[in-house]
């Protein structure tokens, strides 16, 4: 026999009453009074259920009727349990919360498959999706990112039309060799971005003026158009959309939490991975680039040489290049990593 002790409530009023529960070997189950021994409720067999456990805090017992018992001894509730009925599943919760190496083991398990979901997952998911994407989806974003970007960034290029007219000569075989990706060249002047380009998801390539005025040869610009076909040929602005919006969709499905505050100590994470998807993009773009430059018969020492010059710019008169360097370096792979490719043995 096993015996629980507690409180009895007989489903109809509110009274509590000391007693005991006893679990018979054979499966019937009585209550009893505390003080005078009387019988509160007697069960043939064993029907009462119980309420989970969660951690030490009390428990209760279920009758069919209506009534039911409350109790501080969960070993004994959980021996009863064991006795004769399958243990419910949330005792395994206890067993974890209730063991400091459990829970540091589940804690450095729940990290690194956060990790390898971010990092290799969520990367995957959105390399098939941005590839699968109608063709009117990724013209759409691509319009509305740059419509945002003149109103907030970008101001009308003060290029000479000539001058835009002799780059666009420059570049056509280029552009239409991308025919599929529908490529386009537009010039802006950049603003804070200083000398910059950019790959809208849509096919449409900003070059700053700034930038242009930072080449010395309109093949150093082809080098930068080849390397920005390179992220619109694999969809990286798409991919980062989609991406981004997996990671905090992730994020708030494993913590419950949709005000985002748990972004504040999770945030270190995101930053890092982005870190590294955006240098990804970058070799995944300079290996592009490469292999459109040499069957355009263009040296890639070109890319390399204006790479040189923006990180050891140092705002000259007539530049808005923001600090030391421009935008353009800020999330790519270090300078003489990625170059050493582009540079090799001199033509």
């Amino acid at each position: 026999m096993i015996v629980i002790r507690g409180y009895f409530y007989d489903g109809k009023t509110s009274a509590q009453l000391p007693a005991d529960c006893r679990v018979y070997d054979n499966g019937a189950v009585q209550v009893v009074a505390a003080k005078s021994g009387a019988d509160l409720l007697k069960l043939p067999r064993f029907e009462l259920r119980a309420s989970d456990r969660l951690a030490h805090t009390q428990r209760y017992l279920y009758f069919p009727q209506g009534q039911s018992f409350e109790t501080e001894d969960n070993r004994a509730v959980d021996e009863v349990l064991t006795r004769f009925r399958k243990r419910p599943w949330l005792h395994i919760v206890h067993r974890l919360e209730s063991r400091r190496s459990y829970i540091l083991i589940c804690l450095a398990a729940m990290l690194a498959l956060a990790w390898t979901v971010g990092r290799y997952g969520v990367p995957a998911v959105a390399r098939v999706i941005a590839h699968h994407l109608p063709p009117s989806v990724v013209e759409n974003v691509g319009g509305q990112t740059l419509t945002m970007l003149d109103r907030s960034i970008f101001r009308p290029s003060r290029l000479e039309p000539s001058e835009q007219d002799r780059l666009a000569a420059h570049f056509q075989a280029l552009v239409q060799a991308h025919a599929d990706v529908n490529l386009r060249v537009e010039f802006r002047r950049g603003g804070r971005l200083g000398a910059n380009a950019l790959a809208l998801p849509n096919g449409t390539i900003i070059f700053t003026d700034e930038m242009v005025r930072l080449a010395r040869s309109d093949d150093e610009l082809l080098a930068v158009l080849a390397h920005e076909a390179g992220h619109v040929t694999h969809r990286h602005g798409i991919q980062r959309i989609i991406r981004d919006s997996l990671l905090t969709f992730a994020i708030r499905a494993v913590t419950g939490d949709v005000s985002g505050t748990s972004e504040l100590f999770l945030g270190l994470p995101v930053v890092l991975t982005e870190l590294a998807y955006s240098r990804e993009f970058e070799r995944e773009a300079d290996q592009y680039a490469l292999r459109c430059l040499r069957s355009q018969a263009v040296s890639p020492r070109h890319f390399a040489n204006l790479m040189r010059r923006l990180q050891e710019q140092k705002q000259p008169a007539g530049l808005d290049l923001p600090g030391p360097w421009s935008n353009y370096l800020s999330t790519h792979p270090s300078t003489g990593e990625r170059l050493l490719d582009f540079e090799g043995p001199k033509d």
